[in-house]
């Protein structure tokens, strides 16, 4: 296989046809082998079901296949982890979340970008380790007027029309959300721990606080000699229903986004998080105090404040959670 998508979903029955089918609608994948690997991620409905009796063999292109297969250990990490060792692609693995659309052209573009130098302007090639595109939302209905100031922790951003680098040097350090990005399995082999601080999401549980474990993974890529970028010619669609544009849901995935500060610290910086800590604590303490004195006034109100001070909050408590 050349390429291999892998959608990790836990109670999925509704949403993952969806990807399916968009995935089976795509073009330009003739030259291309690749497969669809939904990675179950101990799912209490029908899902298995569900994938096993999607008919992909008539509905998609004749050089793809659809696998389906079980991760009991709960958590993201860990259904992310057994998509790396079971694709059945060498080299690279897209993945896609149970709620996300992909354009038409999207393996094309994914495969495309990490093997030809036509993709990036015909440099010669550099050492790619994983690279990320375009997502847009879609909604069904319109969106709230504070959609655009919250819509990065809904994992929905445009970077730009043109390729380029994530810097290790930038100040905030940045790199792509899961959804939609492109990870070289050699790059994950050299880089990412086999036991990572945050294990993702435990929706069974109903626990967020090991969240962003994505960022984690590309930052201890990002740290090695493999190069993060951005491709704008792989476009999903993140499906967000009304739910999760309510503010009692904003603020709870921006409080478990700061919890997750202390691990991305130590992904991005190593064994110097430890010594600076101190450090760490009381800038983090007087910037929340601060945040709170300048805005308190306004958390009723402006959801997007709201959310900046659970974050905060989150920042300060996290060393403790980890």
């Amino acid at each position: 296989m050349d390429f291999t998508v892998a959608i990790c979903t836990y109670n999925g029955e509704q949403r993952v046809p969806q990807v399916l089918d968009a995935l089976a609608r795509q073009q330009g994948t003739e030259e291309i082998s690749w497969e669809v690997l939904v990675v179950d991620n101990n799912s209490g409905d029908r899902t298995a079901e569900v994938v096993q009796g999607y008919d992909w063999a008539s509905r998609a292109p004749e050089n793809s296949r659809l696998r389906w297969l079980l991760e009991p250990r709960q958590g993201t990490a860990y259904a992310r982890r057994r998509a790396m060792e079971e694709a059945a692609s060498e080299d690279w693995v897209g993945f896609l979340d149970d709620d996300n659309l992909p354009g038409e052209t999207w393996v094309k573009e994914a495969f495309q970008f990490g093997c030809d130098r036509e993709a990036w302007g015909n440099r010669d090639r550099p050492k790619i380790g994983a690279y990320g595109g375009i997502i847009h939302a879609k909604l069904d209905a319109p969106p709230p007027d504070y959609f655009d100031a919250v819509k990065l922790r809904l994992a929905v951003y445009n970077r730009g029309d043109r390729p380029f680098c994530y810097a290790r040097t930038a100040k905030p350090r940045i790199v792509p959300a899961a959804p939609g990005s492109v990870i070289r399995k050699q790059a994950w082999r050299e880089c990412v721990p086999e036991k990572l601080l945050l294990q993702g999401r435990d929706e069974a549980g109903q626990t967020y606080v090991g969240a962003c474990e994505d960022l984690e993974t590309l930052f201890y890529i990002q740290n090695s000699d493999w190069q993060i970028w951005h491709n704008p010619k792989m476009e999903i669609w993140h499906h967000l229903p009304p739910s999760r544009l309510e503010r009692d849901y904003l603020l709870k995935i921006s409080r478990t986004a700061g919890l997750s500060n202390h691990a991305l610290r130590i992904a991005r910086l190593g064994g110097k998080v430890q010594v600076l800590m101190p450090l760490y604590l009381l800038s983090d303490g007087l910037k929340l105090g601060r945040y709170y004195l300048k805005n308190s006034g306004s958390f009723a109100q402006d959801v997007a404040r709201a959310c900046e001070f659970q974050e905060r909050i989150g920042r300060l408590l996290s060393p403790f959670y980890i």
